[in-house]
């Protein structure tokens, strides 16, 4: 029988192609070195919005943590986990400022829609059905890019790494994230309906993850024309140093 986890995880192995392809368009595209702004503000978007929707959840739980162990395990687990990500969005916006970027520019740009969509769904799934929800965001979004191939794309695109900031902390501190939250999702006393919900809001947040991939890739192919630059990020004055 498989666990909670196992039957989770295929489930998204089915479903995953599409966005792995995207992300990889993402990260081998020719022009990286170009794009990567664009790729770091999506990031932004989506970052910008993890401690609050965990906090929100959490507020959600702790209505039923009293009575109910599953919303007490849930509420400080969101908590603890909304705490780690506290600062996190700040870093997108230095590495954005290491490429010339200033921070104000960043904050005042309309968000990409795909990104609210995303976000959004979640808020859906935890108020107007269960704060569980976020689990299945979580066991998506939570996968960092390898240190490998951050240090292959600086050295290919010439990014440099103090530019990738966000993703190389990230994959040096997360890289036994997955693990500890299949191991999470297995101890909890999931019922069929909690399973479900887990797992649409997973491939949810995949079907949107796609849209974001997409956008990013498509509003790259429209602005890349110097009649319109004035309209994108510009990238002047790239920092030199390099991580560790």
């Amino acid at each position: 029988m498989l666990s909670h986890s196992q039957r989770l995880r295929s489930i998204l192995n089915l479903t995953e192609k599409r966005l792995a392809a995207l992300i990889h368009q993402v990260w081998f595209h020719p022009r990286l070195d170009a794009l990567y702004p664009e790729f770091l503000f999506a990031t932004y978007g989506l970052t910008l919005a993890s401690a609050p929707a965990m906090r929100m959840a959490a507020t959600l739980c702790r209505q039923k943590a009293e009575s109910d162990p599953l919303h007490r395990w849930l509420m400080d687990y969101y908590l603890e986990h909304a705490e780690e990500e506290d600062g996190h969005a700040d870093w997108l916006l230095e590495d954005l400022a290491s490429l010339g970027i200033p921070r104000e520019r960043v904050i005042q740009r309309l968000p990409y829609t795909g990104v609210a969509t995303l976000v959004g769904a979640q808020y859906y799934w935890m108020q107007h059905v269960h704060p569980i929800a976020y689990l299945g965001y979580i066991a998506v979004i939570e996968t960092p890019a390898q240190v490998d191939l951050l240090r292959e794309v600086s050295q290919r695109t010439g990014i440099p790494l103090s530019s990738m900031s966000c993703h190389y902390r990230h994959a040096e501190l997360d890289p036994g994230h997955v693990a500890e939250f299949d191991a999470a999702l297995d101890s909890l006393p999931l019922t069929p309906a909690h399973q479900e919900l887990i797992t649409v809001s997973a491939i949810t947040t995949i079907g949107h993850l796609e849209r974001v991939f997409t956008d990013i890739l498509e509003h790259f192919q429209r602005i890349d024309d110097p009649s319109t630059t004035s309209t994108i990020f510009q990238v002047s004055q790239p920092a030199t140093a390099a991580l560790p």
